[in-house]
């Protein structure tokens, strides 16, 4: 549970209140709140065509493998990622390696382990402002991904993504 995003440790705690909980983020939302804009666009971020697809796009960006066989590759090895049990069914994985499922936050997680990578990834609403921002950390990384989701839509920096 210590690897868990804040928010998500806070829900999980046994004397969790919900207001206090909304009041802790409502700065987040609320119309004064200065957040960071983030602008991606071309070429400093690769931005897919495929939506669905597009985390997948965005993680294979520069592996020499086709966004299908990654697919099955990662579904594959979150399989047997013993942090993922409990979380995932052979058909959630099925869903997510056949795009009839929008890959996420556990795709990143595993990602993350599966290659060895530091992967941030900024959540932006719809006027690209960010809403959070958190990293899966790897041990001795060997590389910093940093992506960006609006959405369901992500795109990947550029900017020192080794290709």
């Amino acid at each position: 549970m210590d690897k868990l995003h804040a928010p998500l440790k806070d829900i999980l705690r046994t004397d969790f209140n919900i207001n206090t909980w909304h009041a802790a983020y409502q700065h987040l939302i609320s119309d004064g709140a200065t957040r960071e804009l983030v602008r991606f666009s071309a070429p400093d971020w690769y931005i897919p065509v495929d939506e669905r697809r597009s985390l997948f796009c965005c993680l294979v960006h520069g592996l020499d493998i086709s966004v299908y066989e990654y697919a099955m590759t990662l579904t594959n090895y979150m399989a047997t990622l013993g942090d993922l049990d409990g979380l995932l069914d052979d058909e959630n994985l099925a869903d997510v390696r056949e795009g009839r499922a929008i890959p996420a936050e556990l795709e990143i997680y595993a990602a993350s382990k599966m290659h060895g990578w530091n992967i941030t990834l900024k959540a932006v609403d719809d006027g690209s402002r960010l809403t959070s921002c958190f990293t899966y950390h790897a041990e001795n990384a060997t590389k910093d991904v940093i992506l960006v989701r609006g959405g369901g839509y992500f795109a990947v920096k550029v900017d020192g993504y080794v290709l």
